[in-house]
């Protein structure tokens, strides 16, 4: 394996080849000016987003929806139009010596949205998700603002291929096609969220990104660590923030002010935004406050109590062209929870089980070139600071010890990407990346004025280093679309432990992928993929010390990473009325780390509580469908509906997996009328889940004997004029008591939610 000062020597050398091919490009004449209008009644389309591909030239519309392009060399060029709710438009575009271009461009209404969005993550880079043999679920940030949820992982509930468990309120676990936690990947525009101290199981990470700074959530459902590495077992979830927009002349400031309520003071938010435009520096920043309160469960359960907390988060992010073919992008992002409790721990033996705080911080740089050279086509090189902070306080009920535990998590990263092109049928994805963590981890006992320090949750000052190098090929033969890639993972773990010794791992994983679009016709797709996907170890699998949900968990020193192979075949259909897709898959999974029954100090409790540790002792295997549909019965009227199936099954054990999703799905019809208006009303179904594993029927928040079936009605409407959006929601109109399948809190009853955005 690459040592350290090997690696940061290789990422340097790169880095500074990259840097120094910078040149900084000479104007010529030519523009490309434009109107955009709507196609359905000839209005202007303002803030139009127009960029032209294989530059970072572009601009936006203004309100009375021109713009222009300066600029350009004689030459071709591929405008890029998009703007939320209407259809992606392209423009081939011919300039010669001393000629300008005048556009008139009509955009069409988005009524259907299934395999109409373009796509970053499968591939990262751009696709139509229609052309790519992925299973994908995209949230748009129409379907953002439409559904106004009050956290991002509950905006994933009811959507494609996921299930959504909240230990708390604080909490929103996404199960992608049977697995959870640090067995799924989450990005935040491209940079990994998950560090070493991903807990298995249920964990409140996603809760941590503010939605209202988002653009669009793309999860890719199946392994993607190919291109993204460990934990990518499940899926991938990627979070694209909002970018500030550039304009082709002057300066322009503008800005949004949002309030949100929803009843029985159960949401208090509000957020301010600022947005700075010129040719060559952009740049975007807001602030939000939240104020949760107590949920209000439905049916005769009513208030659970403590369940609310407060949050305050900032974001920045400024763009820079340092030329037509240089960009540099800048964000900061800042977000903490404050008074955080575990609602189903206060509920059992303790009295004092809160986060306070939960904080996440995320730092990146990244820049990125075009080049008009087949083997260097684009180069992405970012670099990036992570730090994860939570600290616990724990009492148990009868007892006047209290027990304070924090958590430091620092990580670095860096990634080099670079898009090649040799041949028109051919282009790859190739690039490094490296991370490395850095965990400060301590613990305190007060009793009376006594202070103890004590061992933290995990080894202070534990180090994870993670290197890697990756390749996906896509080719086109004919009606076929081939996409190959593989990755090689090195990793490399040191604890100092002074009460259960030191511990070094360096595992090293190698794999693969393999993927097969057919278009049998333009209107039908056909696609089978297999691939390998990993899990390596990490600091909470092998040294995790303290309480979990059903007992204390110890040391394991001595594991391996987890492995899988997963196999599936797709069909997409995409005609002027209908867009559908449907996929099966079965995932063959390998040297599961699950807990088992062990000692500590010869016993087998501690105060009363039963003590396990980890272990590679399982083979398993998830199996299932996934179905989702949308039908256009009227020009602005739209019915669609998902299914989803998945069967778990633990072969070592002889019983069903852990925390499986029951059959779920949902049915619902969306409007939009010309003028700005839009409403949509659906029904939300889970059936009943009694195929329990050993560990579900010790885990508290399921109840004895399988969690009960439940359906659930949600209306909405909202409103746009001008500079002005209102949006009203009533959810669970019919009140009844529902808890999703893992969960340890219940599910909202009736309840309305307001929101409006004003835009400045």
């Amino acid at each position: 394996m690459l040592h350290k000062n090997q690696i940061m020597r290789i990422i340097t050398t790169l880095s500074i080849s990259f840097l120094i091919t910078l040149i900084i490009s000479v104007a010529d004449c030519q523009s490309i000016k434009g109107y955009i209008y709507d196609s359905d009644i000839g209005i202007p389309v303002a803030d139009a987003n127009i960029k032209v591909i294989g530059t970072y030239l572009g601009t936006t519309s203004n309100k009375e929806g021109n713009f222009e392009i300066q600029d350009l060399k004689s030459g071709n060029y591929h405008l890029f139009i998009t703007i939320v709710g209407y259809e992606t438009h392209e423009e081939e575009i011919t300039l010669s010596n001393d000629s300008n271009c005048t556009l008139q461009i009509p955009l069409k209404n988005k009524i259907i949205q299934l395999n109409q969005e373009v796509v970053i993550t499968a591939s990262r880079s751009k696709y139509i998700d229609y052309d790519l043999p992925d299973a994908i679920t995209i949230l748009n940030s129409d379907y953002l603002r439409q559904n106004i949820q009050r956290t991002l992982a509950e905006a994933l509930s009811g959507t494609t291929g996921v299930w959504l468990q909240k230990t708390n309120h604080g909490g929103g676990s996404p199960i992608i096609r049977g697995l959870t936690g640090n067995q799924n990947l989450i990005l935040i525009d491209g940079v990994r969220l998950n560090n070493s101290t991903f807990r298995y199981g249920p964990n409140q990470y996603l809760n941590t990104i503010d939605p209202l700074i988002v653009e669009q959530t793309e999860i890719i459902r199946g392994s993607g660590s190919v291109l993204y590495g460990s934990d990518a077992l499940g899926g991938v979830i990627n979070v694209l923030t909002k970018n500030p927009r550039f304009i082709d002349k002057g300066f322009k400031a503008s800005g949004n002010a949002y309030l949100k309520y929803m009843s029985s003071d159960m949401e208090k938010t509000g957020r301010c935004a600022i947005e700075l435009r010129s040719k060559k520096i952009a740049v975007l920043g807001g602030i939000s406050y939240k104020n949760f309160g107590d949920l209000i469960a439905g049916g005769k359960l009513g208030i659970e109590t403590p369940t609310g907390y407060y949050e305050i988060s900032g974001d920045i992010k400024a763009q820079i062209r340092l030329s037509s073919n240089y960009l540099l992008t800048i964000a900061y992002q800042n977000l903490q929870q404050n008074n955080v409790p575990r609602y189903d721990k206060i509920i059992g033996k303790y009295s004092k089980y809160h986060f306070d705080p939960q904080m996440r911080q995320l730092t990146y740089t990244r820049l990125e070139s075009f080049y008009k050279n087949k083997w260097f086509n684009n180069i992405k090189l970012t670099f990036s600071f992570n730090r994860s902070y939570e600290k616990r306080i724990k009492q148990k009920k009868g007892e006047s010890k209290i027990k304070t535990e924090k958590d430091d998590v620092n990580t670095i990263g860096t990634t080099l990407e670079v898009i090649s092109k040799p041949l028109p049928n051919w282009n790859f994805t190739t690039g490094v990346d490296f991370y490395f963590d850095k965990v400060k981890s301590t613990a305190s006992e007060k009793e009376a004025k006594e202070i103890l320090l004590a061992r933290g949750y995990y080894p202070d000052g534990a180090l994870s280093y993670s290197f890697a190098v990756f390749s996906q090929h896509t080719i086109v033969i004919k009606k076929f679309n081939i996409i190959a890639g593989g990755r090689i993972n090195a990793f490399k773990l040191y604890l100092k432990d002074e009460i259960f010794g030191n511990v070094e791992i360096s595992p090293i994983a190698y794999l693969g992928s393999l993927s097969i679009l057919y278009k049998l016709h333009k209107n039908y797709h056909l696609s089978a993929s297999v691939n390998t996907g990993f899990r390596a170890p990490n600091i909470n699998d092998l040294s995790s010390f303290g309480t979990f949900a059903y007992g204390i968990e110890v040391p394991s020193p001595y594991l391996s990473p987890e492995k899988s192979i997963n196999t599936e075949i797709g069909f997409k259909s995409r005609t002027n009325k209908f867009s559908g897709s449907a996929f099966i898959y079965h995932n063959q999974l390998y040297d599961l780390i699950d807990r088992t029954p062990a000692q500590y100090n010869g016993k087998d409790s501690i105060n009363g509580e039963k003590v396990y540790k980890k272990e590679n002792i399982a083979e398993a295997y998830i199996q299932g469908f996934e179905i989702s549909i949308e039908y256009q019965v009227f020009r602005r009227l739209i019915l669609y509906g998902i299914l989803n199936y998945t069967f778990g099954e633990n072969i070592t054990k002889n019983e069903p997996m852990r925390r499986i999703p029951p059959f779920n799905g949902g049915i619902g019809i969306r409007y939009k009328s010309k003028k700005g208006f839009w409403g949509n009303l659906v029904w939300l179904y889970a059936g009943k889940q009694n195929r329990l594993s050993s560990g579900d029927i010790s885990d508290s928040r399921i109840a004895e004997g399988g969690t009960p079936g439940w359906d659930i009605i949600k209306i909405s409407t909202g409103y746009s004029w001008r500079f002005i959006h209102f949006n009203v929601a009533l959810n669970n109109i019919f009140n009844k008591a529902y808890r999703t399948h893992g969960s340890g809190i219940d599910g909202y009853g009736i309840h309305f939610i307001l929101s409006t955005q004003i835009n400045f």
